[in-house]
């Protein structure tokens, strides 16, 4: 196997398992024994944090710490410092990936038929170890969580020249995994997976994902060095050949402009992701009935959970059932998306080498609004809610962070996130002034009068953006005008025969 040294880059292969009822059975229960290792790790590992939490030293630094604000600029380097004392605290009382792994030498053994060290050190406790890292030194994790039963859907174990031969290991054309072989569905002809199985195996993830009937498993293998490039199996073209020149990206919370120099278009995220709350609650309903109707003793007379009593959590076989179908059906949505997205992000690589796009802070647009507005054509109380089941459903997020991915394994420069103060949807190049719009105003009328699409003109601007001067390009926009209002046009005659849009393009069908 070919192996690259010093190299950082890592890609994936997942290759579906091929296995008997008793093989699936031995795996699900071996996922519960690394669930169960998981919560012993993170029990263990909170009470040591309490611990130091509850020390003079680290009480004196979090009252120092509220008594300063970020706020204030005077307040800032000493925060800064309060906190370094702080990780270092914490760090010299084992909260370290290292301190993790060498933790855990304590709770695997009971279990080493079936769960040996690499898993156990090498995945799990670094999973743990992920989730208190989060907590602790980032911005975005408040809170660690225990695994529920069937949570854990993955174990990791490194590849044999690591782990001595004693983990998991992939042997051509099955996984060994203590005493179990697992044999894999190949095709002996595909050309891709043959030059992916020539890298060098760091490690070896086995992959539980829910099925209609029963869970489907996989085993994902990953790979030092860059994605083999998928080519046509009768010409050898190349699938997705790299374009060249920039790419402005306008994204929103359901659509996606972009304008390249052949092609400008405006199209909805993830279409065939189907609307499936309607059916989701309908499932959830049942689920409640049922489980009123199994563990009656937790409810008073009027519906509502006793308090101060012991909760009895019994789960019928129709509670299971409906889990299971619940389960299913967000998987396939999720799958759905995620492909629909791969494909999205392919295509545009096949405009150009270059993308620009505006920083967008997705979690902050699906918080409920603040302030209490009244509607001047009702006169009640505007409505609070924004984007939370559009941007859950469609996922503009993930759209970006798979750009990113496919872009860094091609050698391209990094998907350029530009400051919102370009206020590309509010400039106008042929007068050269910036105009406020409202949110519903999806139209931009240009001095000659031609209408133009808001989102594909702003993804026009951001095509034009110049690193230098740190805006846009004025001369090259005046230039290249013409030829995007041609492919505006024709962008706008495509979207005008579509049965149903998102209202957010502003289109209406046309009527023949």
């Amino acid at each position: 196997m070919e192996k690259t040294k010093g190299s950082d880059d890592t890609c994936c292969l997942t290759l579906p398992l091929k296995l008997e009822k008793w093989q699936e059975d031995r795996l699900a229960r071996r996922l519960e024994l690394a669930r169960q290792i998981y919560n012993t790790l993170m029990h263990a590992e909170l009470k040591k944090l309490r611990n130091v939490q509850q020390s003079p030293e680290y009480r004196r630094m979090q009252a120092e710490m509220r008594a300063l604000d970020w706020k204030k600029e005077a307040d800032k380097p000493p925060l800064r410092k309060l906190y370094k004392e702080r990780d270092k605290l914490l760090k010299k009382a084992g909260f370290a990936k290292f301190g993790f792994k060498n933790d855990m030498k304590y709770y695997y053994k009971h279990f080493n038929q079936n769960i040996g060290s690499s898993v156990a050190v090498h995945g799990i406790a670094s999973q743990v170890w992920t989730a208190f890292d989060k907590m602790l030194f980032q911005k975005d994790g408040k809170k660690v969580h225990f695994k529920k039963y069937g949570d854990l859907h993955s174990v990791q174990g490194y590849s044999a020249a690591k782990s001595g031969g004693v983990e998991i290991m992939f042997r051509g054309t099955c996984i060994e995994w203590k005493g179990l072989e697992l044999p894999l569905k190949r095709k002996p002809d595909n050309a891709y997976e043959t030059e992916m199985l020539q890298k060098h195996i760091k490690f070896v993830r086995i992959l539980r994902k829910p099925g209609k009937n029963r869970d489907r498993w996989y085993a994902q293998l990953t790979l030092a060095g860059k994605p083999a490039v998928k080519r046509d199996a009768v010409s050898g073209r190349q699938i997705h050949p790299l374009g060249h020149g920039p790419v402005g990206l306008d994204i929103g919370p359901q659509t996606l402009a972009y304008a390249a120099e052949t092609e400008a278009d405006l199209v909805e995220l993830a279409d065939l992701v189907q609307d499936i709350e309607l059916e989701k609650r309908r499932i959830q309903r049942k689920m409640d009935r049922s489980r009123r109707a199994a563990n009656p003793d937790n409810y008073a007379e009027d519906g509502t959970i006793k308090r101060g009593v012991k909760l009895t959590h019994n789960k019928s076989r129709r509670y299971l059932r409906l889990q299971k179908k619940l389960s299913h059906l967000q998987h396939c949505q999720a799958e759905t998306r995620k492909r629909q997205h791969n494909e999205l992000a392919n295509h545009l690589l096949t405009l150009g080498d270059c993308f620009y796009i505006e920083k967008m802070n997705w979690t902050s647009l699906t918080h409920r609004a603040k302030k209490t507005e009244i509607s001047e054509k009702t006169g009640k109380i505007k409505r609070k809610k924004r984007f939370g089941k559009s941007i859950a459903n469609k996922a503009p997020g993930m759209l970006i962070e798979i750009l990113k991915r496919k872009c860094l394994s091609r050698g391209l420069p990094k998907v350029a996130e530009l400051p919102t103060t370009l206020k590309a949807s509010q400039y106008n190049h042929l007068t050269k002034e910036y105009t406020k719009k409202s949110l519903s105003q999806r139209w931009n009328t240009m001095p000659d009068g031609k209408r133009i699409q808001r989102d594909l003109y702003s993804a026009f601007l951001l095509q034009h953006y110049n690193p230098q001067l740190q805006n846009f390009d004025q001369e090259a926009l005046e230039k290249e005008y013409p030829q995007f209002v041609l492919l505006h046009d024709q962008a706008i005659e495509r979207l005008s025969a579509i049965p149903k849009m998102p209202s957010s393009m502003g289109i209406r069908r046309s009527v023949s």
